[in-house]
């Protein structure tokens, strides 16, 4: 028969004493946990299940881990401020931020540490943690996946529009200069234009978003192609008065294009969710400079519901860096999406949402090569 599993703790307290070794790693993929086991010293002294990855951790390269690179520096620790967590408190139950084995940086986790002392009486951190690789697959509620397949095909539904709206604006232009007495054919121009611009500001926001690296970005066309595109909502093309105030002087940077779109969107996605849409209201839509941060705030003002559509109630305030967000639980927000897309550029958001006023500011630092002397 075979032994139990050897575990930090298990020579004194036996929690799982009942179990063999193979039924507790079958526990642990049942359960879609890992268990690590990491020394004084940051080492990774075991991985549980047997055979098992840990963000590209396992026992060939365990060796390579060290729990301040990997753990704390992340989450903007140092080991003596973690153990002063854990003196406090039995245990530590939160969400946390780790380092995988190529370096970058992983979701935000689910984390149960505990501190425990091995038969050889040394004091081990033990720590089990939701499978980084379950945790990374976005959970896509099933009445939302038939979005997903039809905007799989918007940049060839656009493409196909663009072919046939070029050739009849052709035409009417032709017939506008045969033909100047014509009146009616300046409003054809006119709305021809229109949808012209409309198509170019989804195909300009599909074509940036496709790029998973960073790119040039100008802050300002940022803005305005996201609020542009807002208008395909169509409470907020007919309902909302839109105000935008642009900062000058904001250098072009690098950054992922479909991190601040997101972040974005997910703001506008929770706010939205407490408008009557039988009532007006006003949008304010600012960027700013100010020293090295870059950034932007948004008054949405108006008469809100006090209960949001996906149980979020006002007043709701949230602030801080992506690691805040990433310990932070706020229904009808997905912080945890929205803490990858700040962590993307170290981005700090100030969510203040009030029953006549919502305020989103969302900022950060621009990349070293993008300031000027």
């Amino acid at each position: 028969m075979e032994s139990a599993p050897s575990f930090p703790g298990a020579g004194a307290e036996k929690p799982m004493d009942t179990f063999v070794s193979s039924q507790f790693d079958d526990f642990l993929r049942f359960s879609r946990l890992k268990l690590l086991q990491i020394s004084p010293r940051g080492e990774l002294v075991s991985l549980r299940p047997r055979n098992g990855d840990f963000l590209g951790w396992h026992s060939e390269n365990r060796r390579q881990f060290n729990f301040t690179d990997h753990f704390l520096q992340p989450n903007h620790m140092t080991l003596k401020l973690f153990l002063k967590l854990l003196e406090d408190k039995e245990y530590v139950d939160e969400y946390f931020l780790w380092k995988t084995a190529g370096g970058n940086l992983s979701l935000p986790l689910p984390c149960f540490f505990r501190l425990v002392r091995t038969p050889k009486k040394e004091q081990n951190i033990l720590v089990f943690v939701r499978d980084g690789e379950q945790a990374s697959r976005v959970q896509v509620p099933v009445s939302e996946k038939r979005w997903l397949y039809q905007a799989r095909y918007l940049p060839g539904l656009i493409h196909n529009i663009n072919g046939p709206l070029g050739t009849v604006m052709g035409r009417i232009e032709l017939m506008q200069y045969k033909h100047p007495e014509l009146r009616e054919l300046d409003e054809l121009v006119r709305v021809g234009y229109r949808l012209q611009a409309i198509l170019d500001n989804v195909s300009f926001k599909i074509s940036q978003e496709k790029s998973d690296r960073p790119t040039e970005v100008n802050f300002n066309r940022f803005l305005r192609e996201e609020l542009t595109f807002l208008n395909c909502d169509l409470f907020f093309k007919h309902q909302v008065e839109k105000v935008s105030e642009f900062g000058e002087n904001i250098p072009q940077f690098r950054a992922r294009y479909v991190s601040l779109s997101n972040a974005f969107a997910e703001c506008y996605q929770f706010i939205r969710q407490f408008v009557d849409e039988q009532k007006e209201y006003v949008f304010i839509l600012k960027s700013f400079l100010a020293g090295n941060q870059v950034g932007y705030t948004i008054d949405f003002l108006g008469e809100f519901l006090l209960e949001g559509a996906q149980g979020a109630q006002l007043p709701v305030a949230l602030e801080g860096d992506y690691l805040e967000l990433a310990r932070s639980r706020v229904p009808g927000l997905d912080t945890y999406y929205l803490c990858l897309c700040m962590a993307d550029h170290d981005a700090i958001l100030s969510l203040n949402c009030q029953p006549n006023q919502i305020r989103v500011r969302y900022e950060f630092p621009l990349p070293m090569n993008s300031i000027q002397p």
